[in-house]
């Protein structure tokens, strides 16, 4: 997952004292990407030029992940959606189009509830946010994603760790698991160690399904029916709280379906992207 491709449409900006990568390009209504766990803008490379040709697509690394600055704080929903307004005002974006896969989707969400007036439609790819961990489930959950346990990651447990992502190995897969071995031997593992010690925190205490009804906007949940992660029933008892849901499920696709099925991604996103 080589950056070189993607040469001319990579920015930096800035948001409050953050410092932002993004990927941007095409014109149209913004189409806003936000990634998952452990992921990058590039967990939607496949689908970036196929959806930039209708959309003004940008492509975030939030902040803690990625290219982006990775500050020493609490990585609450309130930094997360702040930092995003934020940006979004400094690239002169008042509605957009959100959407999230994984721990993106909750992000988005959050961010549509706490700004629904800016927020035109929500595409949410098999999202976090969808099952509720009580709090001796998080007790055992939480230690194994501690940021000393992130920061001894070897290539052989990632090899275990991102095991269940994609349905089957392939081209795809491997490549996804290099970009994360490669991050072991950035100097700034440690503190990416650290934000992803505490969105998992985050993560696992933001059950959202109950603020459902509170969304006001077309909410289309594509869901990879293989998901090893996050299993498909949880959305098709999620989308019925949704006021105005949909939800299209893709065969023979994992956690990613944007990486895994990226044409069949593309044509279950795209009509509800251009109505």
């Amino acid at each position: 997952m080589a950056l070189e491709k993607f040469d001319g449409y990579v920015k930096t900006g800035t948001a409050g004292s953050e410092t932002i990568r993004y990927y941007e390009r095409g014109n149209g209504v913004p189409l806003v990407l936000i990634h998952g766990m452990f992921g990058d803008f590039l967990d939607w490379e496949p689908v970036l030029e196929p959806l930039a040709a209708q959309n003004r697509v940008i492509a975030v690394d939030l902040p803690g992940f990625g290219g982006s600055s990775k500050p020493r704080r609490e990585y609450s929903a309130e930094f997360f959606v702040s930092t995003l307004r934020e940006f979004f005002g400094q690239l002169g974006i008042g509605q957009c189009i959100l959407a999230g896969n994984s721990f993106g989707g909750q992000i988005a969400i959050l961010y549509t509830l706490a700004h629904p007036d800016s927020v035109r439609k929500l595409l949410l790819a098999n999202s976090g946010g969808f099952q509720r961990y009580s709090e001796q489930e998080r007790a055992v959950v939480e230690p194994r994603f501690s940021e000393s346990v992130l920061a001894g990651l070897t290539p052989q447990i990632n090899a275990l760790l991102f095991g269940g992502v994609f349905t089957k190995p392939s081209e795809m897969s491997a490549r996804y698991l290099e970009k994360q071995n490669a991050k072991l031997e950035r100097a700034d593992y440690k503190d990416y160690a650290y934000s992803i010690a505490s969105s998992i925190r985050l993560s696992l205490a933001s059950y959202l399904v109950d603020r459902f009804g509170e969304i006001r906007c077309p909410t289309l949940i594509v869901w990879g029916e293989n998901d090893q992660v996050l299993p498909v029933v949880q959305a098709e008892t999620a989308v019925g709280r949704l006021r105005f849901g949909e939800l299209k499920r893709l065969t023979g696709c994992g956690h990613v379906p944007q990486l895994e099925c990226p044409d069949r991604f593309v044509g279950a996103v795209r009509p509800f992207l251009v109505s």
